[in-house]
């Protein structure tokens, strides 16, 4: 039986219909509210393989009518870096990037809300996820990108069948023309809202599983929407109100200096403002983050850390992944610029702490990577 759950508006209360993407009267996002007295984990729990669909308990659908093998990716450990520094790799989902998490929980939510379209505005990996999920489910799919989206994912989210829309600006405006183009033809919205929020929960799940539920001390996190950051603090307190761990981690979130809107925010205490993105990080090239209230949220209640890191610092990061054996786009690669400056910064905060970088995508060609 699916847990069960109501949509809430995270600005005025009001509750929201299920087919929903934003609160009808005050436009704010919305959150899943779970009933967790109906939340029933199997006796095996614990036991069982870390895998994405394991956690249909805590996902707002009823089953997995369609599946890609999504979750389950490897934790490995550099000793060139020191035994206690690990990476979570999100680059072995089924479209190379950890957005396939929330994408078959959306997708699958679309079904069952027996919607016969499907849309989303990206910056290019969130756009592949879905228009992947999309055509396995024979769904139609549109996406939305900005003009200047990389050509590399271009050509793989076209590889999937979908429409391409692209409007002249950055992601927010692509994100305004995909709500609009929804509330015209009734296409389900896909892309950074509460259904995907739900999805991406699993990193935290598994991660937590693979090192035995020893909660590691700090997890990097590149940050573009802050969907994945707040996904996970929302993880944490649901396996933590499950008593399957008794504390918390410290989030890292790690952004481009040249698109920081949230770090920026969070270092100086102050509501997040637009940035305009000008970073080659495409994944986490988002000027205003829809989920930046709740990531700022999870650093305050995880002691965690907000830090911007340079264009070089990312391109050194994708360089050393490389020569370690680990492919990794340029956003993908920011959680290890943020734990290559962080560390060099305050090394003997970090000493002897057990560490997880995620690497979050790898959708593009690292010789394209360059300012």
């Amino acid at each position: 039986m699916a847990t069960s759950y109501r949509l809430v508006c995270t600005g005025c209360g009001k509750e929201a219909g299920y087919s929903s993407f934003r609160c009808s009267y005050c436009a704010s996002i919305l959150e899943v509210k779970f009933d967790y007295d109906t939340l029933v984990l199997p006796k095996d729990f614990k036991k069982s393989a870390s895998e994405h669909y394991k956690y249909l308990p805590f996902f707002p659908i009823e089953r997995f009518r369609i599946r890609s093998r999504e979750g389950g990716t490897p934790i490995t450990m550099q000793k060139a870096l020191g035994k206690n520094i690990m990476f979570k790799l999100e680059t072995e989902n089924p479209t190379h990037s950890f957005k396939d998490r929330g994408s078959v929980v959306e997708v699958n939510r679309a079904i069952e809300l027996k919607a016969g379209a499907v849309c989303c505005a990206s910056t290019g990996n969130m756009g592949i996820s879905v228009a992947h999920y999309a055509r396995i489910a024979g769904i139609k799919c549109t996406i939305f990108l900005s003009h200047d989206a990389n050509a590399d994912k271009v050509a793989k989210i076209k590889r999937n069948g979908a429409r391409i829309i692209k409007v002249k600006g950055d992601f927010n405006k692509a994100l305004g023309s995909a709500e609009a183009f929804a509330r015209k033809t009734g296409a389900f919205v896909c892309g950074d809202y509460h259904y995907r929020k739900e999805g991406q929960k699993s990193v935290i799940f598994e991660l937590i599983e693979q090192l035995h539920y020893n909660v590691p001390d700090f997890i990097f996190v590149p940050v573009g929407n802050a969907t994945l950051l707040s996904a996970m603090y929302k993880g944490l307190m649901e396996f933590r109100r499950f008593s399957l761990i008794g504390r918390f981690p410290r989030l890292v979130a790690v952004q481009s200096e040249r698109c920081d809107p949230l770090v920026r925010a969070y270092n100086s205490g102050t509501k997040v403002k637009y940035a305009k993105p000008r970073t080659i990080a495409d994944a986490i090239a988002v000027g205003f983050p829809t989920f930046g209230f709740e990531g700022i949220r999870a650093l305050r209640s995880t002691k965690g850390i907000g830090l911007s890191v340079t264009e070089q610092e990312i391109k050194n990061a994708v360089t050393e992944l490389d020569s370690l054996g680990i492919k990794a786009e340029s956003g993908g690669a920011a959680g290890f610029a943020g734990f290559r400056k962080a560390y060099g910064d305050k090394k003997s905060l970090f000493q002897n702490k057990k560490i997880v970088v995620l690497v979050t995508g790898n959708n593009e060609s690292i010789a394209k990577i360059s300012l």
